[in-house]
């Protein structure tokens, strides 16, 4: 694989020398140079453009043009060689140049191996690789604990920009979304505030996010002073060891990043972090929902429950760190407070070397066999490891049903059940669909590339940090024609950002054999070297299963069971799963429920907004009405937890893996489009506006009125009465006066054939909008034609009240109406 890499860089190199350099050779040899010898006079070029053309003139068009993309190509190629001298992950892009930029960018990367490929060999042996990196996303997982460090300031320098600040100073350009968060709106030290991303000026002083900066190398540590942190045992300095006798556990992580289990199991710490805080996060759920009890019921005191003994022991050993290293433990929302990332991981710890150093595994373009008794524990572990770094849609692992029920000791009918719950757990039936699911996303992700024109899913994430691309790694038995076609697939994993785990050899890839204890007896592919004589971190199939139902965030819907009401009674059975009501306060019904489903403030507003634009909104048109006053919200955190508990409650299965359930989105070059799917989503809205169209365009008396009916039946009330914000007033009074309408000519339709009716209909109008004086006199009319004085002049009484309270005075055409109305039972003809 090497000389391959070699070869390839060679030919590399060829073409960029025969390119740059060959081609003005040669044509000049054979055409000249482009320029003429002197400058033209007017007369001389237009001489040239009447005479007869002898067919020199198009062929000095041709030469201007390929000289020209010579010297484009040349310019893509000097700005690749620039930025990587310089460091940078991805040089600046130039328009109209992407395709050109992307060969070159190939073109320059392939060639550089020449140069690393010889240096890497001769220091692989002794450099180590990085060390193991905290992730910290949001539940379910936390990933290293940040030493605590002093508040980090940056002084902008000329030229400065916030993506070059956030690579140079933490290691990653995406990261300028959190230095923006930390500055927005502060005033610098010359007085201007800080308004826009765009635009910093020299001697401002940036506030950085706190803890170890990425790029620095953290300082050695007394390996036998901190091997408490982790609960492993390391052998004193100077002691004795036996040449022929096995490296021990103890022994092989000189870093202190794993933690042995009582099973015999090996964790990375971060691991143990993550599933520990989600037990955290699960933990103060249950806490908010509880439901104190009445004063029958006496007040008891009981114990917490107990978590899962495999979830309890990483949680003690995880909490036992902080105690040895001399901190206070902290608590479990100080947990979750830290666990404040989206990035997608670009590697993870699989485990470590008997040198010391970890084992780390690239996940993007990731080709990795494993065979022998002690690979299926590894396969759960990293399996687990990703998923709880899935959140916000950072990682996605796909397998096929029978992989999950042997890898992931979970019983037959619970793996789907587990793909709905879990962030980033995607199960299929067979293991041809997991390849069908893996090819339609590498697919799907390269005509991205080509639509948006960028060479890399991270310049992607860049340009579009709310876009939905998580790292995919593919989890498959062996078989040898999906080998080849995730072969192919993967030979542009680096840019798709998709990798594949098989359980067994992968002829052309890494391929480990994993022996009893888990570490590796032989190895052959490009990663030997990584892998040879390494232990990996592993776990059991019940492990892996407690494990997983940690990783299940809370759902918002989850209360203790309340006795059904009997207005609640009235359970949703229409053919879609949900029913949305906002005529009157927000409601969502589930199909088969009786009660409500509690959702939050901001998922009622979201569903509000989408369902008064039916059609779909933009992003930003979303984002700007769920918060008008801030800025870098992300919107895909809130939709995902309110499709969530959608799907909780509904138990839907999504039969379209790569379409969102209940609120569609569809990606656009420059944006993303949001709209509630009808055809699992009900709104009372929709069907009220349905049925007002039905009135304007029937012909017969029956259906009008038949259609009226439907329409005043849907007349509940303001738009999502109680639901207070901004964008909703401009659409609220219109609703409610279209409601009061419809409800008068209900009224006027029953009049004469029932009077109680209309009466009945005519009231709701006025408590709709009591605004409406006319409706009062209607009221009135009826009443005393049912005889019902006193109820009229309670009725007058009201309309004068309500006119007191607003600081009028009575109209005295209305007043004089009335006046007859109740002396005579009719209007004044005047």
């Amino acid at each position: 694989m090497i000389l391959i890499r070699l070869l390839r860089a060679l030919l590399a190199t060829a073409v960029l020398v025969t390119v740059v350099i060959g081609f003005p050779v040669l044509f000049h040899s054979v055409a000249g140079f482009p320029f003429p010898d002197h400058f033209p006079t007017v007369q001389e070029v237009a001489d040239r453009l009447t005479s007869r053309d002898d067919g020199t003139l198009f062929i000095s068009v041709v030469e201007i043009v390929a000289w020209g993309a010579w010297a484009s190509f040349c310019l893509t190629v000097v700005m690749e060689i620039v930025a990587r001298l310089r460091g940078l992950r991805a040089a600046p892009q130039l328009r109209g140049l992407g395709g050109m930029q992307r060969l070159a960018a190939y073109l320059v990367a392939s060639a550089a191996l020449a140069v690393s490929a010889p240096v890497s060999a001769a220091t692989a042996a002794v450099a180590p690789p990085p060390p193991v990196a905290a992730m910290a996303p949001l539940h379910p997982q936390l990933a290293d604990h940040l030493d605590a460090s002093e508040e980090r300031f940056h002084r902008v320098e000329p030229g400065d920009t916030l993506r070059e600040i956030a690579d140079k100073r933490l290691g990653n350009p995406r990261r300028w979304v959190k230095i923006w968060k930390l500055n927005a709106y502060s005033r610098q030290p010359d007085g201007r505030v800080f308004t826009d991303p765009d635009l910093i000026h020299p001697r401002w002083k940036l506030r950085l996010p706190t803890g170890k900066p990425p790029a620095a190398e953290p300082a050695r540590k007394d390996p036998a002073a901190d091997s408490s942190a982790r609960g492993i045992r390391l052998p004193k300095p100077g002691a004795v060891q036996t040449p022929s006798a096995k490296p021990s556990v103890e022994q092989a992580f000189r870093s202190s990043e794993a933690i042995e289990l009582s099973s015999g199991s090996l964790v990375a710490f971060a691991y143990a972090a993550g599933i520990s805080t989600a037990y955290a996060a699960n933990l103060l759920h249950r806490r908010r929902r509880r439901i104190p009890p009445s004063i029958p019921e006496g007040v008891q005191i009981t114990p917490e429950p107990e978590p899962a003994p495999a979830v309890r022991e990483l949680r003690r050993a995880h909490r036992r760190t902080f105690t040895e290293r001399g901190e206070d433990v902290p608590t479990d929302a100080e947990l979750l407070r830290q666990a404040d990332s989206t990035d997608v991981p670009d590697g993870t710890a699989i485990g470590g070397r008997p040198d010391g150093d970890p084992v780390r595994l690239q996940l993007a373009g990731l080709r990795l066999g494993v065979t022998g008794p002690g690979a299926p524990n590894v396969a759960r572990y990293l399996i687990v490891d990703l998923l709880r770094q899935a959140s916000d849609f950072r990682a996605e692992v796909v397998l096929c049903t029978a992989l999950a029920e042997s890898l992931l000791g979970l019983p037959a009918d619970e793996p789907d059940v587990m793909a709905r719950a879990v962030p980033g757990l995607t199960v299929v039936p067979s293991p041809e669909e997991a390849l069908k699911r893996f090819e339609e996303t590498h697919f799907t992700r390269r005509r991205m590339l080509l639509e948006r024109e960028a060479s890399t899913l991270g310049e992607l994430r860049e340009r579009d940090p709310g876009e939905v691309l998580p790292v995919v790694v593919l989890v498959a038995e062996p078989d040898d024609e999906a080998s080849k076609r995730i072969t192919a697939l993967l030979g542009s994993g680096q840019s798709t950002g998709m990798g594949a785990l098989v359980l067994g050899p992968w002829t052309g890839s890494t391929t480990c054999e994993v022996d009893d204890d888990h570490r590796i007896r032989g190895v052959e592919g490009p990663l030997a070297e990584t892998f040879e004589g390494a232990q990996l971190f592993h776990i059991t199939a019940d492990e892996a299963a407690a494990h997983l139902r940690e990783l299940v965030p809370p759902s918002e819907t989850e209360t203790e069971e309340e006795p059904s009401s009997p207005a609640d009674a009235d359970a949703w059975d229409g053919p879609e799963p949900v029913r949305l009501s906002i005529l009157g306060p927000p409601t969502v019904r589930v199909r088969g429920r009786s009660q409500p489903l509690g959702l939050s403030w901001l998922q009622l507003n979201t569903l509000a907004y989408l369902a008064l634009h039916p059609h779909g909104v933009t992003r930003d048109q979303l984002t700007t009405a769920l918060w008008p006053d801030e800025v870098c919200k992300d919107i895909h955190n809130t939709l995902r937890h309110l499709r969530n508990a959608l799907t909780t409650a509904t138990g839907y299965v999504n039969p379209e893996p790569r379409k969102a359930p209940f609120i569609n989105a569809s990606t656009t070059k420059d944006s993303a489009v949001y709209r509630i799917d009808p055809k699992l989503v009900s709104v009372d809205l929709w069907d009220y506006q349905a049925a007002l169209e039905q009135v304007r365009t029937a012909s017969r008396s029956a259906d009008r009125l038949a259609a009226l009916q439907k329409a005043a039946a849907l007349c509940q009330g303001e738009l999502a009465h109680g639901l207070n914000t901004e964008w909703i007033e401009e659409h609220r009074y219109p609703l409610t006066r279209s409601q009061a309408d419809t409800l008068s000519q209900l009224a006027e339709a029953y009049e004469t054939v029932d009077p109680e009716r209309a009466l009945d209909a005519l009231e709701r109008a006025r408590s709709l909008d009591p605004d409406v004086e006319e409706t009062y006199v209607r009221i009135v009319r009826l009443q005393l034609r049912l005889g019902r004085r006193d109820e009229a002049g309670r009725t007058v009484q009201l309309l004068r009240q309500h006119q007191s309270t607003l600081g009028i005075d009575p109209d005295l055409l209305i007043e004089k109406r009335l006046f007859e109305i109740l002396r005579t039972g009719e209007p004044s003809a005047k």
